[in-house]
């Protein structure tokens, strides 16, 4: 195939696709939609929730690969 030709091909399936995809709805019902609570709210509550978890996985992680009292700092390199 020639590099028109390909061109061509791919140009035609990206339109296919884009006119065969169909639109989401704005609010999709599921575990994390709360009634009565804005998008807004709902968001910075997951990222909070998010941003705690990392830290508490930071957290482990430090504590877990700091070296162990009885064993001399010569060893650890």
């Amino acid at each position: 195939m020639t590099r028109a030709v390909a061109s061509v091909v791919v140009t035609g399936v990206v339109v296919a696709l884009t006119f065969a995809s169909t639109p989401a709805g704005a609010d999709h019902p599921g575990a994390f939609r709360i009634e009565g609570m804005s998008p807004l709210a709902t968001a910075l509550i997951t990222g909070g929730l998010a941003l705690l978890v990392a830290l508490i996985v930071v957290a482990l992680i430090l504590v877990f690969t700091r070296p162990s009292a009885d064993r001399p700092e010569s060893d650890s390199k």
